[in-house]
């Protein structure tokens, strides 16, 4: 297995790297070239302007962090690989709810395409919502599904409108998860919408999901409020 695999920042490096490379081509590359690489345009969602992206979470696979720094009652949370949206069902008695703050096309944080293998310049689909349990906002979860991944039977995952994305997955009979990935964020950072920023620092999780072999990222940051018991 190469370095890059067994670092994610030196893989980013690399990809970011190759595009560079790229650019120095571009003289060479004739106008209706130009003109057919740029003429493509999702048209489901607005395209969301690039913008500056915050900087990251320290994303490590679950088995960095030891038992003491994952304590008894945020561990079976954070590792649990059941669906999180019926845990949060059964725990709220039903009174669960998801909101949508954004849903569209832009292009994903660094460390996100690297983890979903995207190609440069790739456009996903992003969706932000607040999941919310007995009218509290219990937790914030972002989903990154890429262009390539949005197409042939998983065209259904372009209109979910107010649905639950995991419990979707769930019920795929193809879905695949990987390696939980966690991380400690600040409350009041601009990876969470200033809405929802909160006095404490937060335990977050991600994981690529495989629904038909195509890449799919989900992203779950527990807030304050959360509280099952």
């Amino acid at each position: 297995m190469g370095a890059a695999n067994h670092y994610p920042a030196l893989a980013c490096f690399m990809h970011i790297t190759h595009s560079a490379y790229s650019l120095l081509l571009l003289p060479f590359i004739s106008r209706q070239h130009i003109h057919l690489a740029t003429s493509w345009k999702p048209t489901l969602y607005a395209v969301q302007p690039s913008r500056y992206h915050p900087r990251e979470a320290n994303w490590q696979d679950y088995h960095h962090y030891t038992a003491t720094q994952l304590s008894s009652a945020v561990r079976p949370w954070l590792l649990d690989r059941g669906s999180l949206t019926r845990r949060l069902i059964k725990v709220s008695g039903n009174q669960f709810k998801v909101q949508v703050l954004q849903q569209n096309w832009q292009r994903p944080r660094m460390s996100e395409a690297c983890l979903l293998g995207m190609p440069q310049r790739e456009l996903a689909i992003v969706r932000e919502v607040v999941l919310l349990c007995a009218g509290e906002p219990w937790v914030f979860a972002r989903s990154v599904i890429p262009a390539g991944s949005v197409t042939g039977r998983l065209r259904r995952l372009r209109k979910f409108n107010d649905s639950s994305l995991g419990e979707m997955l769930f019920k795929d009979p193809s879905m695949r998860r990987k390696t939980f990935q966690i991380a400690r964020i600040d409350g009041d950072s601009q990876q969470i919408p200033a809405s929802l920023h909160q006095p404490h620092q937060l335990w977050g999780r991600r994981c690529r999901f495989e629904l038909a072999n195509q890449p799919i990222m989900v992203s779950e940051v527990f807030l304050t409020s959360f509280s099952p018991h």
